[in-house]
């Protein structure tokens, strides 16, 4: 899923998943000794234990052409402690060893320090065993931060007591490729989560998907079935060679929902319409993301470089608790095939065909202040698609603007079917827009809406048969349908529900038994 707008070339805050700390990252270390085991979570649900290391350094008997064992990858994979002015972990989360000078690459969200944690040191603690908890042994200084990408570089400076650091002895990770990972590929990923113990803890899955998301392509993220838990943000995650891929980060449906939320999505009491008085449907729970590497590249070459700096209130805003959703409007809305050029409107479509890879709901907007949250939920024939949705994300795109974007992406193509794109804003259904992909070009009409009414129109809604929701105004912000008038429509072939406001929003005319369309210069009478 992607989504941006292009207006105010602004990137979504927190990308596809929230910046704000979830879950155990921000849990405070207990350094009691445990004899927990390295966990290894083969599939979803199932998970196996491996005997602990008493070492985790390479070993000169194992082939170079091999992949790391788990054991190595864990002498990379740092705990991030937060100090307070006497020394105390108060938060933690994850961090992987990137050069053997000490530079270490994490989750922006990671090191934020604001009054949740006032953190006044960034402690690395290493894994020198696996079955023991990690030894707090160093101190680092932030180089460089992008809240945005929720991405950060630390580098060790020093020891616990103050010391220079001459000889770190701690392996760097090779830099894989992230754009050359692929849909179903084997993934693993390492981190300190409290669900672990106090003990790193290996997890193991596979990419399910891509987010994209404006500014940044079409891999802002990656999606995995690999558990990512509180904890294990800023980690690791290596593809079959080893080699470092991406930066884990944990993120629930909702910042601070429970692990399965729900939407009003149906009309599931058979009144018509869909709102409060219809049961919510399951939504999913916590969803997992990796943050490409190749998107790090940037930071650690600046970082190279770069001087020791302060990183405060990081935090995403905070949602204003005086927002109403019911103050939210959505208008003008298109789809396209990818983003294309943002100058070129012929990027636009209204219909496509099997086989494509990316469709993009756009929609311009007013009242959505930064620091809301929304999700975009798609629906494929009805059914939820957890692959193309996204939950939990932070607005950033100012109240009112034009162009945004959200796309669903699918590399091996969509299949034929009706795909609708479902818009919440504070937990609230604002729109949902659909449109069908058919396995051969259909036919598209010019469909005259004459209005025949008493009232002038102002808006005009309507999406193919069997959407959820009707769709928001298909008119431009100055376009209106007065007494008497018509207005023409491109519309693909197939049948539409639709309806007709004045411009107080009463409904002038609809009609949601479905209209076929069928014939160019088609009339649909509104009266």
């Amino acid at each position: 899923m992607v989504g941006g707008g292009i207006a105010a070339l602004a990137l979504v805050a927190g990308g596809a998943f929230a910046l704000g700390r979830s879950g155990d990252d921000t849990a405070a270390t207990d350094s009691t000794t445990t004899t927990a085991l390295v966990t290894t979570t083969v599939a979803a649900g199932t998970e196996t234990s491996v005997a602990p290391s008493t070492s985790v350094a390479p070993t000169d008997d194992q082939p170079s052409d091999e992949p790391p064992s788990v054991a190595m990858l864990a002498a990379s994979t740092v705990q991030i402690q937060l100090l307070d002015a006497d020394g105390t972990p108060i938060c933690s989360g994850s961090g992987t060893v990137v050069d053997t000078d000490g530079t270490i690459l994490t989750n922006a969200h990671v090191i934020a320090r604001d009054s949740f944690c006032p953190f006044s040191t960034i402690g690395i603690a290493i894994t020198e065993d696996s079955g023991r908890p990690p030894t707090l042994a160093f101190e680092a200084d932030l180089l460089v931060a992008d809240i945005e990408l929720d991405l950060a570089v630390v580098r060790i400076a020093r020891t616990t007591d103050g010391a220079a650091v001459t000889d770190l002895g701690l392996p760097a990770l090779p830099i894989g490729n992230s754009d050359e990972v692929v849909i179903g590929e084997d993934i693993r990923i390492l981190g300190y989560p409290s669900i672990g113990g106090d003990t790193i803890t290996f997890t193991n899955g596979s990419v399910s998907g891509f987010t994209a998301q404006a500014g940044l392509d079409e891999r802002a993220w990656i999606k995995t079935d690999a558990t990512i838990a509180g904890g294990n943000s800023g980690g690791t995650a290596v593809n079959e060679l080893g080699e470092l891929i991406g930066v884990p980060t944990q993120a629930a449906a909702t910042v601070d929902g429970p692990v399965v939320d729900c939407r009003v999505l149906a009309d599931t009491n058979g009144d018509g319409l869909i709102n409060q008085e219809d049961q919510c449907i399951p939504i999913g729970g916590f969803l997992n993301g990796i943050r490409p590497v190749n998107l790090a590249l940037p930071l650690l070459e600046e970082a190279r470089t770069a001087t020791p700096m302060q990183f405060e209130d990081a935090a995403p805003p905070a949602q204003d608790p005086t927002f109403d959703p019911n103050d939210v409007i959505a208008f003008a809305p298109s789809f396209s095939l990818g983003i294309g050029d943002p100058l070129e409107d012929t990027r636009f479509v209204v219909s496509a065909t099997s086989g494509e890879t990316e469709i993009c709901v756009w929609f311009n907007w007013l009242g959505v202040p930064d620091g809301t949250i929304w999700d975009a939920v798609w629906l494929v024939d009805g059914e939820i698609d957890d692959t193309y949705s996204t939950f939990g994300q932070i607005w950033d795109s100012g109240t009112d603007g034009f162009d945004y974007f959200v796309c669903a992406i699918d590399e091996d193509g969509f299949a034929a079917g009706l795909y609708e794109m479902v818009w919440f804003v504070g937990g609230e259904i604002i729109f949902g827009e659909g449109m069908v992909v058919t396995d051969e070009p259909a036919p598209v009409y010019t469909v005259i809406f004459d209005n025949q009414s008493s009232d002038e129109v102002c808006f005009l809604l309507y999406n193919p048969a069997a959407s959820i929701d009707l769709g928001i105004d298909e008119l431009l912000s100055d376009e209106r349908i007065p007494v008497g008038e018509s207005v023409e429509k491109r519309i693909p072939e197939g049948p539409i529900i639709y309806e007709a406001l004045d411009c107080t929003g009463r409904s002038v005319d609809f009609d949601v038994a479905g209209v076929e369309i069928n014939t160019e210069g088609q009339v649909i009478v509104i009266n």
